[in-house]
């Protein structure tokens, strides 16, 4: 059963974990407005769960954004595309939607075309989820990311795309 972009039900959950090696590809980041609430590792040295209310909290410095898949996605994309102080957020390549539209082709320098999809991470960190239904990419609103972008594509990673 494939839990992405579904209704929350007792056996589904709106909680993914960014894979270990995803992070460790990427660098350090200061601020995660979207953080685990259970968690085997963390993804910034600040890490915000829903408790805390990400969106309501101070973001300084480089961000990480992989925020929830649901209606919740288009506030913390629209607050990160706003966000002064670099990071990147990785999302589904969802560009048929208005946030998607408006937060990253209008307003992002950068977009990373992931090759092949991510599987993520379940809270306990070792089950990966199924097959997700569409494609990851990764976004950029800062120049500060360019380096690192195209490293990831010499690597082999994916492409960079210029907005």
């Amino acid at each position: 059963m494939n839990t992405f972009n579904t209704a929350k039900t007792a056996q589904t959950t709106n909680v993914w974990l960014t894979p270990r090696y995803v992070l460790d590809l990427l660098g350090q980041f200061d601020v995660d407005p979207c953080a685990a609430t259970v968690r085997p590792w963390d993804c910034a040295r600040v890490n915000y769960t829903v408790e805390d209310n990400g969106l309501l909290m101070p973001w300084e410095g480089r961000v990480w954004l992989n925020p929830p898949y649901g209606n919740e996605a288009e506030a913390f994309m629209e607050r990160m595309s706003n966000h002064v102080g670099g990071g990147l957020a990785l999302i589904f390549m969802r560009s048929d939607t208005r946030w998607f539209q408006r937060c990253v082709l209008h307003r992002a320098r950068y977009l990373f075309l992931w090759k092949g999809r991510i599987r993520f991470c379940r809270p306990d960190g070792e089950t990966h989820g199924n097959q997700p239904n569409a494609p990851s990419c990764l976004v950029a609103w800062d120049n500060t990311e360019a380096p690192l972008l195209h490293t990831l594509q010499n690597r082999g990673y994916g492409k960079v795309a210029v907005l």
